[in-house]
């Protein structure tokens, strides 16, 4: 409620409180009326309770304005309790497990290894569970419990374009800034991209765009297909590979949709965070991500 409101129901309660009729004469005040006689004593009382109550509000109210954090950030949250993780399930990438949660409660949590760290926040009314599989230097996994490991929210740190060819390599023709990787994605003919805008939050700025493929890209490479993630045989566009202390490639194929956050770090190099839908529907996934997603505030001190 704002400032202006609370004081307002403060004081009418306090008048009320003080001398039922006083409510009715501030109002006739304010509407410009003169003020019926009454017992002055008790004028005075309600004077002075609604001067002191809006010496008191006021400057709460303004400390509260003031202090305000950044939208997006949770100075609340502290490290959350990890344990050492197993090897990660299927269809993951970015090597195996590091540290991480496991199952996440509602609440404000901060990540353990990835850099830089963050605090997000679990909505009190998420619709579904969470689980965190993975927390490495260079990679960060949060996905709904029960679906499947490889459909949910992901984050890497300073990843490349990979050639489009079955022999993972970086394409030194494209820059690895928000800018240069979304102008790349869409000039790509093996990819379809939609809803491209600006986006800021977390402390970052950058691009975030929607991903399907086209379906002209049919090259089949059998060892880039991590598991059952995908069907033998479906071809698969590389997307970026991570250089930041993960092993990640990443790709896209089939009905796949991806919607892609592509951040600038301030000195150089770049965060992204990926909300993935291989098998699963994907407006459904976007709409119990975006409140977790909107909720990440990064600390750069730690980049």
């Amino acid at each position: 409620m704002p400032i202006d409101d609370r004081l307002r129901t403060g004081i009418h309660q306090l008048a009320a409180d003080v001398e039922p009729d006083v409510e009715g004469r501030l109002d006739a005040v304010a509407g410009g009326a003169r003020p019926r006689p009454g017992p002055r004593a008790a004028m005075l009382v309600a004077y002075a309770a609604v001067i002191v109550l809006a010496v008191i509000v006021v400057p709460i109210g303004l400390r509260l304005m003031i202090g305000a954090p950044t939208v997006g950030s949770n100075p609340s949250a502290q490290p959350s309790t990890s344990r050492a993780c197993g090897p990660l399930p299927v269809g993951i990438p970015g090597g195996s497990g590091g540290t991480c949660l496991g199952s996440v409660d509602p609440g404000a949590h901060r990540s353990s290894s990835f850099i830089p760290s963050f605090d997000y926040t679990i909505p009190a009314t998420t619709p579904v569970a969470w689980d965190n599989p993975q927390d490495l230097p260079g990679a960060f996994a949060l996905h709904p419990a029960g679906s499947r490991a490889w459909n949910g929210i992901f984050l890497f740190r300073d990843v490349a374009a990979l050639q489009q060819q079955c022999d993972v390599s970086q394409d030194p023709g494209v820059g690895n800034s928000a800018q240069e990787l979304a102008d790349w994605m869409e000039a790509n003919p093996g990819l379809v991209t939609t809803n491209r805008r600006p986006w800021s939050a977390g402390g970052l700025s950058g691009v975030v765009l929607d991903l399907a493929v086209s379906g002209t890209y049919t090259t089949v490479c059998p060892d880039m297909s991590p598991n059952d993630a995908y069907p033998a045989g479906m071809p698969l566009v590389p997307l970026f590979e991570g250089t930041g202390s993960a092993d990640v490639i990443w790709w896209i194929g089939g009905a796949e949709q991806i919607r892609l956050y592509l951040l600038d770090a301030p000195a150089g190099g770049n965060v992204v965070i990926g909300v993935d839908a291989i098998d699963t529907d994907f407006l459904t996934l976007i709409e119990v991500s975006d409140p977790v997603v909107q909720s990440i505030y990064f600390d750069m001190g730690s980049y």
